[in-house]
């Protein structure tokens, strides 16, 4: 049955969007909404009312669209605090299955200079260069590269990223213990468009992490989070402490 959309004060359009939202709201992370042709018939409206109403929805942080899967409720920002730390225990502690899909894990024998300044890198000596994916619960969190002095991770595979990037650095003694990671925000490339499953206009975080184990440096890392699926937590001290 259709229901009447209209009341005193409020237009058709803002109406539908403030029902969608309470839908939205009433679903857990990942359930899909109904098809836009069932909303419209629910609602007696056009279907690009419903797609517009979606859409604002989409913008709010609510709703993301997957490929072959529809638009879905999307998941809470994660709480991650910016920290030395495995990203998948991070996950974890927001009842989230992590897993990793590694990208690359090959030799680097021309990093950026910012690279082989960090990490002391002689003339021609190479650093090991790796990507991965980062998900939650099949959902992408985070694209991530990172260079390492190759000659402290001689056996380092592909294989291996798909487990734990730090409990590998841990079992070799290389686990870092200090470091400084600085955050700007900024838009997607291509790539990351299509490996995060983004929108080209939503916002991404750039994090850049310089982490050194016993005062010697052993990772530059470049981490692309989608803006909207975090909230960024920084432990703070005062000076001196």
């Amino acid at each position: 049955m259709m229901r009447s959309m209209s009341s005193p004060g409020r237009s058709k359009h803002a109406a539908i969007r403030e029902e969608l939202r309470a839908m939205v709201l009433d679903l857990a992370a990942g359930d899909p909404l109904p098809g836009e042709r069932q909303l419209a018939e629910r609602w007696g409206v056009a279907r690009m009312t419903v797609r517009q109403a979606i859409a604002a929805l989409a913008r709010e942080g609510l709703v993301r669209s997957v490929h072959g899967r529809g638009n879905l409720r999307a998941p809470e920002p994660l709480q991650l605090r910016v920290r030395l730390g495995s990203f998948a225990d991070a996950v974890r502690e927001h009842n989230l299955e992590p897993t990793t899909r590694p990208i690359e894990c090959v030799p680097d024998t021309d990093p950026p200079a910012q690279v082989a300044e960090f990490l002391g890198l002689a003339a021609g000596a190479p650093a090991l260069r790796v990507r991965r994916l980062r998900l939650g619960n099949d959902v992408p969190l985070a694209l991530e590269r990172a260079w390492l002095p190759a000659a402290l991770v001689p056996d380092l595979t592909e294989e291996m990223l798909a487990e734990s990037l730090y409990g590998y650095l841990e079992k070799h003694d290389l686990l870092p213990d200090s470091g400084e990671e600085s955050v700007v925000a900024s838009l997607p490339d291509a790539e990351e468009v299509r490996l995060l499953d983004i929108a080209a206009s939503r916002p991404v975080l750039r994090l850049v992490r310089r982490a050194l184990v016993g005062g010697r440096p052993v990772e530059y890392a470049e981490a692309v989070f989608p803006a909207d699926r975090y909230e960024l937590w920084f432990p703070l001290r005062r000076d001196g402490d």
